[in-house]
């Protein structure tokens, strides 16, 4: 008698595990899964972000960057034709450069920047010493040496000459 008692207790066991293993499986189909989808679409946003920037018009343009629409793809265009900043697969020149020029004439942090871009703070980091090198290497094109002449003006005017002493 004690086989059979052995033997109706392990076949109740072996049901219990088997009706709740199908009971799991059951409340698994049944579950309602949520898509995992992303919550924005970070390249729209940065578009519109950018695109707000540029077309709300001068003031707040300059409010924002510290320079006019024009001025600002006059820039993108001198360091594109220079050579010296190109776009990459996922940050375009325009973007850079208003980055760049968020963080300088604004005091921002490179984590604030990252946040309203949905760019990683290395990334922000990276590519502002990527158009802070290009704009330092613009002196070339800008500013002239005009050797060890002092122009008049400046010789001639003693509050200035100390100053430009050779």
């Amino acid at each position: 008698m004690d086989s059979k008692i052995i033997h109706a207790t392990c076949m109740r066991a072996a049901i219990t595990v088997i009706a709740t293993g199908v009971a799991i499986i059951e409340q698994e189909r049944n579950r309602n899964y949520i898509p995992r989808e992303p919550r924005i679409n970070a390249i729209a946003q940065r578009e519109f972000y950018m695109d707000n920037i540029l077309n709300r018009g001068d003031r707040h343009c300059i409010e924002q960057i510290r320079m006019k629409p024009v001025v600002l793809y006059n820039l993108c265009d001198i360091l594109t034709s220079h050579d010296l900043l190109g776009s990459t697969q996922n940050v375009s020149i325009r973007e850079q450069v208003i980055v760049f020029l968020q963080i300088i004439s604004q005091n921002q942090r490179f984590h604030f920047i990252s946040g309203i871009y949905y760019r990683s703070v290395e990334t922000i980091h990276r590519y502002f010493r990527i158009v802070l090198k290009a704009v330092l290497k613009l002196y070339k094109y800008l500013i002239k040496d005009l050797g060890d002449t002092v122009p008049a003006e400046i010789m001639n005017n003693q509050r200035f000459y100390p100053y430009f002493k050779v």
